[in-house]
């Protein structure tokens, strides 16, 4: 079966947001494309069943219909960690079944690895253990901020042991792209390390819905509920003088306002420059006047119970973790592809070249 395993060096490096990309580009060429997380860690019950919330997302998005427990055949739970310390786990059996489900009547399967290269290690399924017991081969996905991100790139390949196994690295969420051009690219290349793409850091895919923000926050959307898709990529703290918060405030888009409800006059320097939610702390809901603006502007507005501080801890937590969801970031995914990475060696490594 052709197929590549997508892992990473470190958690949240866009990995989930790769398989999509590299899924929905070699969809769009007429192939039969399959997909599997073969571990889930991102809980969540829906009828009664645990799933993996990231594993059932990328599934709608590439459009497959395949059962949830066969794509994500292995749940982290407590308990499962508990066995594996106590008892002992074997769960080769379990994925190579799985996978072999899955990739029925695919022309490639996609494989979305652990949180890191060397998570399954206590129960002898790392990436490394998996790329060798489903017969492929690992692509990286290095999320690089700077050039000390080399380091672990090599790091990597050290614990792969074998080269040809490695076949290669995508560089994601860069924020200088020359500099790793010029540098970092050469640099690996000369290791004997592929680099497929450099994607510059992206706002959009680092945003999240006014709908995912109400969700984890567990509020209400007091009003312009109809609202919940627009994303959001900034957030500001509403404790400075209006006049000052609103020069902020111009500077950037597709921003939502954290501040205490009694603080109108920041509310309204935030609807005059385009928020696009208005988060309410400390159970303190908004005047009359502000609900009318809001309503007319299409602002959605909630409020939350937690003081401003926990409130912007909790959004930090949201914005470092943001899923690709909603058609918007599914395009600008397979656009950044297309533009930042060579498809052709990639589809040549996975095996499924014309």
């Amino acid at each position: 079966m052709k197929s590549i395993l997508i892992g990473s060096c470190e958690g949240h490096s866009g990995k989930s947001a790769i398989c999509i990309g590299i899924s929905l580009v070699l969809r769009d060429k007429g192939l039969k494309i399959g997909y599997m997380k073969p571990f889930g860690n991102q809980f969540r019950e829906i009828g009664g069943a645990l799933v993996d919330e990231d594993a059932r997302n990328i599934r709608d998005a590439i459009g497959l219909n395949d059962p949830l427990d066969v794509i994500t055949p292995v749940m982290l739970t407590h308990d499962f960690y508990h066995c594996a310390l106590t008892k002992g786990v074997d769960v080769r059996g379990k994925i190579k079944e799985a996978y072999e489900k899955l990739s029925e009547g695919k022309d490639a399967m996609i494989i979305e690895g652990n949180k890191d290269l060397a998570g399954g290690i206590m129960y002898d399924m790392s990436d490394i253990d998996m790329a060798k017991l489903l017969d492929t081969r690992i692509l990286l996905v290095s999320r690089y901020h700077d050039l000390q991100e080399v380091d672990n790139i090599l790091n990597d390949l050290k614990m792969i042991g074998d080269p040809d196994m490695l076949a290669g690295v995508i560089l994601n969420d860069v924020l200088d792209p020359d500099e790793a051009a010029d540098l970092a690219v050469p640099f690996l290349e000369s290791r004997g390390i592929k680099v497929f793409g450099i994607i510059p850091r992206d706002p959009m895919l680092k945003s999240v819905s006014v709908g995912e923000i109400a969700d984890y926050l567990g509020s209400e959307i007091l009003i312009r509920d109809d609202q919940r898709s627009v994303l959001v990529e900034h957030f500001f703290v509403g404790a400075m003088e209006a006049n000052t918060a609103l020069r902020y405030f111009r500077r950037v888009k597709s921003f939502a306002l954290i501040t205490g409800g009694g603080r109108s006059d920041i509310q309204m320097a935030a609807l005059e420059a385009g928020v696009k939610c208005i988060i309410l702390t400390g159970g303190m809901y908004p005047s009359s006047t502000i609900i009318g603006a809001a309503k007319e502007r299409g602002v959605p507005m909630m409020v939350v119970p937690g003081d401003t501080m926990s409130t912007v801890e909790e959004m930090e937590v949201i914005m470092g973790q943001a899923r690709i969801l909603g058609e918007e970031k599914l395009r600008r995914i397979e656009e950044l592809l297309d533009k930042h990475v060579d498809m052709s060696a990639l589809e040549s490594v996975i095996g499924v070249t014309a």
